[in-house]
């Protein structure tokens, strides 16, 4: 048995890193879908918001006619305060969308480098971790005068 243990253990090794690259890939294509989804999510929302105000734009004339009044300072006024009310609305949505953008490629890296430290980690222990350091390499000099001489 001890000698399948380096099997294993290769074995083992092996199946680390391929889950640590399939892992990685799959964080790659959900941080794509999810800054999609969000792209579409905020052009949802701009639409929206330019909807609701054609509908406000055209039910204060709307009202306006009904009053008897077709022009003047008080309409013209109120329309163009509709017209900043969206540009801010759209502003808003634009900047949140960019920054849901940023959140989400921050939290894709730092799980590809949480997955890539975790494959060192276990590359590391593999190859006997700290202790590889405090032993000394063992060297026969028969080993060496063989590689001299050929």
């Amino acid at each position: 048995m001890p000698q399948a243990a380096p099997v294993i253990a290769a074995i083992a090794g092996v199946a680390a890193v391929a889950g640590t690259a399939v892992s990685i890939n799959q964080q790659k294509k959900a941080s794509a879908a999810q800054a999609r989804q969000q792209g579409l999510s905020a052009r949802r929302s701009q639409r929206q918001a330019i909807r609701e105000a054609q509908i406000r734009r055209a039910q204060s004339q709307v009202q306006a006619g009904a009053m008897g009044v077709t022009g003047g300072s008080g309409l013209a006024g109120g329309q163009a305060s509709l017209s900043s009310q969206l540009g801010g609305s759209l502003g808003f949505a634009g900047q949140m969308s960019g920054l849901s953008q940023q959140i989400s490629m921050a939290q894709s890296r730092a799980q590809t480098a949480g997955a890539i430290a975790g494959l060192g980690s276990q590359v590391f222990s593999a190859a006997g971790g700290f202790g590889a350091f405090s032993k000394p390499a063992q060297t026969d000099t028969t080993d060496l005068l063989k590689g001299i001489n050929g």
